[in-house]
């Protein structure tokens, strides 16, 4: 009989249920004491039949031959919770399973499963919490707790709940995809949660706390001409009367980026006091080791750009590395201290993590692809994201290790690195994160290339810029290569055809022959210069309803259309070649304004 119930169960696996109902009603003929088959015949008279008359009087059977059945309680009390609507008799049921079957979580969860699928969240947290105290790596436990925490907004118990459950749970064949809505909650959670947190007055008590270390001021400027989000001027590095933490307030998570940039400062108060303080600075050592190892490379490369340029390129790409090998380490220390010291801002700096992250996977495949920068400098900058991406799993269990496609060996260095810093952090002394910074450097064999130094030997003339958030994601918006800017272009023409809006078309031929007239006055290489400069900025969109400003016309703020005309114009002039692979819908405008401009040079 065993072996039929088997066949039944087999066909039912299958969706064969008229098959399967037959052969239960034969064993249940047959074999009436036969409890899991009338709990089977049950489960497809209800299920699949939708005959939940027929079902109760079944599982009032198989109760009657094993009052202990486990699934046929729970089936029973299933039905009288959604048929019936009999809840105080259903929950009879479930207090047999919680007296005969105390350990069974998967169980226990369902009876919680059941009081959420009939909006009871009250009821359900119970078996939910039951369950978790039973198995605490079930995600399917942690992912309905928090969800009727937030059904019944508890807000920080639902986010305290996604938390856990990101960290200890572990997928499960029964339900493969939970922990992918596990962590969809969890993002939803924590923008509600960050959303009615005060991140003024946290960070505004930290301002407090880190003024009164060494009384000086901590002035807190947006900057929106920054490509990176945020980055410290720490008073002693740069011979200042006051520590300055400039942001870019059109970045995400800002609040999180002040307290970044303080714990940076915080770090650097303690190794000040130590006596262990150091920065990375470039020097004409650490320039000419860098062009000499990559100069062939890049003239190789980008031969279409002038020798001039090129050499500036390169020194941006050798301080830009020097800060990222910095910042890398330092950022780790920094963001566990958040972690650690300040719970509050734990939802936020998730959030913004988590966003920084889907930044670096996109920057280390766009390195990767486009061939900009030498692989050794790709290589440091994608191993160096890893390890950040093992510190952002182990502090809220998120793993987007697997989207860099690593190799196994630059797999294995990040850990290296990673369990260099877990080591350090376990006997952690101020100061220790310049050791670290050099044991990173050394990994990479770039001793050469970097300097560090005691903060006393620091001049006003070297470059040390401690927290610039710089690695190859804003190297590639500072990259001189147009490869980046067609994807950003592409969406933009999608929604603004060429010559289609007449009144766009003269607008822009207006701003064009303004454009061109101010090229009068410049230089080629000024011209040059003022192309390459835009299109670092276009690498990331260029929005016409904001305000765009760049170094190379100081003192001139542009609306978005009029930065547009400037790019086209520029482009057109200092690199014509390579004009229409920008993909920007203006060449009617550029006719237009073409032909007013030499109407009037002819006047």
């Amino acid at each position: 009989m065993q072996e039929k119930l088997q066949q039944a169960f087999d066909l039912c696996n299958k969706n064969k249920y008229e098959e399967a109902l037959s052969l239960l009603e034969e064993i249940t003929k047959n074999d009436p004491q036969n409890s899991e088959a009338w709990r089977a015949l049950a489960q497809v008279h209800w299920y699949h039949q939708n005959e939940p008359d027929k079902a109760f009087d079944e599982l009032i059977e198989a109760l009657k031959c094993d009052p202990q059945n486990l699934w046929a309680l729970i089936l029973m009390g299933n039905l009288l919770t959604k048929e019936k609507k009999d809840i105080k008799t259903a929950k009879q049921y479930y207090d047999k399973v919680l007296k005969y079957h105390p350990n069974n979580a998967i169980a226990i969860n369902n009876i919680g499963a059941t009081y959420m699928e009939c909006h009871d969240y009250e009821s359900a947290l119970p078996y939910m919490m039951k369950a978790l105290a039973i198995d605490d790596s079930y995600a399917n436990s942690y992912y309905g707790l928090a969800l009727c925490y937030y059904k019944l907004n508890r807000i920080e118990d639902a986010f305290e709940i996604c938390h856990k459950g990101a960290l200890k749970s572990s997928d499960r064949p029964e339900n493969p995809s939970v922990r992918e809505e596990l962590i969809k909650l969890y993002i939803t959670v924590a923008k509600e949660y960050a959303d009615k947190t005060n991140y003024l007055n946290v960070w505004k008590g930290i301002k407090d706390e880190l003024e009164a270390v060494d009384y000086v001021n901590i002035r807190i400027t947006d900057d929106r001409s920054l490509n990176v989000h945020a980055k410290l001027e720490y008073a002693p590095l740069h011979a200042a009367k006051e520590h300055v933490i400039r942001y870019n307030p059109e970045k995400d998570y800002v609040e999180h980026l002040f307290i970044h940039e303080m714990m940076h400062l915080k770090m650097s108060q303690q190794a000040t006091i130590a006596n262990r303080s150091k920065a990375v600075v470039s020097s004409e050592r650490t320039r000419t080791a860098f062009k000499k190892r990559f100069l062939s490379f890049m003239k190789k490369r980008h031969s279409h750009i002038p020798l001039s340029e090129l050499d500036k390129a390169i020194i941006g790409l050798a301080d830009g590395l020097g800060l990222q090998l910095m910042n890398c380490p330092l950022d780790l220390f920094v963001e566990n201290m958040i972690y650690t010291d300040y719970k509050i801002v734990r939802p936020i700096q998730m959030l913004s993590l988590f966003h920084m992250e889907q930044d670096n996977i996109n920057a280390v495949k766009q390195a990767a692809s486009n061939g900009f920068f030498p692989k050794e400098i790709v290589y440091a900058n994608k191993v160096m994201n890893i390890v950040t991406s093992l510190h952002f799993k182990d502090l809220y269990g998120i793993n987007l290790i697997g989207q860099y496609n690593p190799t196994k060996q630059e797999y294995k260095h990040a850990q290296d690195l990673y369990e260099e810093f877990k080591a350090y952090l376990n006997t952690y002394k101020a100061g220790d994160e310049y050791e670290m910074l050099e044991y990173f450097v050394q990994s990479f064999n770039m001793d050469e290339l970097i300097e560090i130094i005691d903060e006393k030997q620091v001049t006003p003339g070297m470059k040390a810029d401690l927290s610039m958030k710089s690695d190859l994601k804003d190297l590639e918006e500072n990259a001189l290569s147009i490869e980046d800017t067609e994807a950003a272009n592409a969406q933009f023409a999608q929604n603004h055809q060429d010559g289609a809006d007449p009144t766009e078309t003269m607008m822009m031929s207006l701003y064009m022959l303004g454009a061109m007239e101010y090229f009068d006055t410049l230089t080629p290489q000024a011209i040059h210069r003022i192309a390459l400069e835009i299109a670092m900025v276009g690498v990331t969109g260029i929005d016409p309803k904001k305000k765009y400003s760049i170094k190379s016309i100081p003192d001139k703020e542009f609306g978005g259309y009029q930065f547009l005309a400037y790019y086209y114009v520029s482009w057109a002039r200092a690199i014509p070649h390579k004009l229409n692979a920008l993909g920007l819908p203006f060449s009617k405008a550029y006719e237009s304004a073409l032909q007013m401009y030499n109407s009037k040079k002819n006047m």
